[in-house]
């Protein structure tokens, strides 16, 4: 069958492929192993998580095909290649990253494997487990829901709330891998009494933050971590560097500000579950889905933390003073290397607000109270216009909310990618697909102002 799909795919793929005239062998690599990936999650979910339930997928490369098993409802592009297998390409579809999003009205994961941090397709297949929970989540489960981005943009920089959070993710790591009941006891209060007096910094509605990205995350990090684990059949010491590097590490990551901020607490929930699986059989997923409360409330009912007076956070404090002051001045320094870029600026002054279709919270970066710099997704969008930017510098410049986008502004390496038909400005290239009804209204050597209906 392998040769049957190949065959099929060097006929089509020049007309999903943006040019491009044959497969490649990454491609042909997912396309025959996506079926047993889905045949094995569909096995082993109930052990990872029970009453979990596997959504259709969508793999894809960036300017490549996008890959769709097990839809019952395939776009019409996409072509049939063998049972449950459908080819499209990426750039119809505008996918991006690794998410869920729905396909002719079907909650489907999606993943891009051709990211060159994956160094086995076991990586990538366990992540897409991880999106697949999230379907789960949002289909199934009625008091969970997303953190709000908007939040994290104006997450306050504090060096105190730095320098403790620092020693509170240290603590949990080091819950996760005792086996002394003792000092777990003593972790357990550290770790509590950390978040209370967090909370006292920055407030109820940043720490609420914290705990919604691990309400939602740290479930779905588990079950990538559980799945990796089960499925890789690499060398021990290579699983062991990998789940360390990747699901453990960020706990003992220096980060300040809001560097990685959602990460830490993808990792801080999922070493939760971790700990309550280790105390707990498999009924308390049951019950962490059935109740109200949140994973951080959850897991503290299931034990008995006690107010403690925390040790001399003196080293702490000391390195957070200079790093979390040096993290918002890097804000700037970033902005003033995008701003003097070379090539041509686009400047996008909109009429009316555009639809704010999607952009990536972890590599977004609020320069301040009004611009963010986007550096791997942004989709915006109102009826037949739209501007998708992947993996490409732009800014955004909003008012009152991240939402309400004012303008926008990228670069253009020169401007023969830029066109003007029938009253729409278009531009495209790799990583851009910008076209919107408007006009030029300025236009210097490098720079290009364009008004958007």
């Amino acid at each position: 069958m392998k040769k049957i799909i190949t065959g099929i795919l060097l006929l089509i793929f020049p007309l999903i492929s943006n040019g491009q005239s044959e497969m490649l062998p990454i491609d042909s690599l997912y396309l025959n192993s996506v079926s047993k990936f889905y045949q094995y999650a569909k096995q082993v979910k109930n052990d990872i998580w029970p009453a979990m339930e596997i959504s259709p997928v969508c793999l894809f490369r960036t300017n490549g095909p996008a890959i769709l098993y097990g839809h019952p409802n395939p776009p019409e592009s996409f072509i049939k290649t063998d049972d449950n297998i459908f080819i499209g390409s990426q750039r119809e579809m505008h996918l991006a990253g690794a998410t869920q999003m729905e396909i002719n009205g079907v909650s489907t994961a999606i993943i891009d494997y051709g990211y060159d941090h994956y160094s086995t397709p076991e990586e990538v297949y366990a992540e897409l487990f991880h999106e697949i929970h999230h379907v789960y989540q949002l289909n199934k489960i009625e008091n969970i829901e997303y953190d709000n981005p908007a939040i994290l943009l104006v997450y306050p920089e504090d060096t105190n709330n730095d320098a403790l959070k620092l020693y509170e993710q240290q603590i949990l790591l080091k819950m996760v891998f005792t086996d002394d009941k003792n000092q777990f006891d003593k972790y357990l209060n550290e770790f509590y009494s950390c978040r209370l007096k967090r909370e006292k910094i920055i407030g109820k509605e940043f720490l609420d933050y914290e705990k919604t990205v691990e309400n939602m995350e740290g479930p779905a990090f588990y079950c990538e971590y559980r799945f990796y684990n089960e499925k890789a059949v690499c060398d021990k010491i290579i699983k062991e560097h990998y789940n360390f590097n990747h699901f453990w590490s960020v706990l003992n990551t220096p980060y300040y500000g809001r560097t990685s901020l959602r990460l830490r607490h993808l990792s801080a929930g999922m070493a939760m579950c971790y700990i309550l699986d280790k105390f707990h059989d498999s009924d308390w997923k049951k019950e962490y889905y059935s109740q109200n409360s949140g994973l951080f409330d959850f897991f503290m009912s299931k034990f008995n933390p006690q107010i403690i007076e925390l040790p001399d956070l003196k080293i702490y404090y000391s390195l957070s003073n200079y790093h979390t002051t040096e993290s918002v001045l890097q804000h700037e320094r970033v902005f003033d290397e995008f701003s003097s870029q070379p090539g041509i600026k686009i400047i996008l002054e909109f009429a009316s607000v555009p639809q704010f279709r999607g952009f990536d919270p972890m590599n977004a970066n609020a320069i301040n109270d009004s611009i963010v710099l986007h550096n791997t997704l942004l989709n915006l969008g109102n009826e037949n216009n739209k501007l998708f930017i992947t993996n490409h510098d732009i800014a955004t410049i909003y008012k009152g909310q991240i939402w309400f986008v004012d303008k926008a502004v990228f670069f253009v390496s020169n401007k023969s990618e830029i066109k003007n038909i029938d009253d729409k400005i278009i531009i495209s290239s790799e990583d851009i697909d910008f076209e919107w009804s408007g006009e030029i209204i300025s236009e210097e050597k490098n720079k290009i102002i364009i008004k958007c209906d």
